[in-house]
């Protein structure tokens, strides 16, 4: 059973093996409700494999985790009932509206026929894409289809929402208006989120607390303030190149 007044998620010596390669090292940290969380590392410093063992998309070679109060090993259903999920290597079937798309996503939920049809146009009208409803996804802009892409990610109003690099590639006005979103839905929503990135200025743009990845190691966690501190950096650069010249595996 969940309790909904501990941490959103609970990582407790989470470890996770490919034969002799260690994707992620005895990581220990907590995400409180309600915030912006950056998992901040460069491509291949575990990111990834943590949000899918999160996910219960990867079994997990040792140690726990614990989302929303549920077991991501022996609850994972349960998990991704109440979460939503925007992956790095993310594509839309072309072929599709995106109205016929976001029906199809909330079928998968199994949200009856006008509830399915009001979400749509409710996310539609969220993310300015109504006027575009009924074009082919093979002509949106990089901008629309990640639109898409977490319009899809909130179909079932998740109360966790996992997001893996989901502005690389966006130019700065599309990256402005995502990262807008984003805080809109913590600060009015209430809703959790886990932002995985190696942009540095988007983890200060929108996060309130980080945890730094490197080689599937936790090097350091707490707010970006609290970290700049502690290492002497005036930057986003300088606090990651100190942590990543001279990794220390956080207590």
């Amino acid at each position: 059973m969940s309790d909904d007044s501990g941490p959103a998620i609970t990582i407790d010596g989470l470890t996770k093996t490919y034969g002799p390669v260690t994707a992620l090292d005895a990581i220990r940290f907590d995400v409180e409700r309600g915030q912006v969380f950056g998992l901040m590392g460069h491509n291949g410093a575990g990111k990834t494999t943590l949000i899918r063992v999160l996910l219960g998309l990867v079994r997990p070679s040792g140690g726990g985790a614990r989302v929303l109060g549920h077991d991501v090993v022996s609850e994972s259903l349960e998990v991704r009932r109440l979460a939503g999920f925007l992956p790095a290597e993310f594509s839309l079937p072309g072929e599709m509206t995106a109205r016929r798309f976001l029906r199809y996503v909330a079928s998968m939920f199994s949200l009856p026929g006008d509830e399915a049809a009001r979400r749509t146009d409710e996310l539609l009208a969220l993310f300015d894409l109504a006027g575009d409803a009924d074009r082919h996804l093979s002509g949106f802009s990089s901008g629309m289809t990640q639109k898409v892409g977490l319009a899809q990610a909130l179909v079932n109003r998740p109360r966790i929402l996992f997001l893996d690099e989901p502005t690389s590639g966006l130019d700065p006005l599309a990256r402005h208006d995502f990262l807008d979103h984003i805080g809109k839905l913590a600060r009015e929503d209430g809703v959790t989120v886990l932002f995985s990135t190696h942009i540095l200025s988007d983890i200060e743009a929108i996060c309130e607390r980080v945890a730094v990845l490197h080689e599937g190691k936790l090097l350091a966690r707490g707010s970006l303030e609290q970290l700049k501190a502690e290492h002497g950096a005036a930057s986003m650069d300088e606090l990651y190149l100190a942590l990543v010249r001279g990794p220390k595996a956080a207590g």
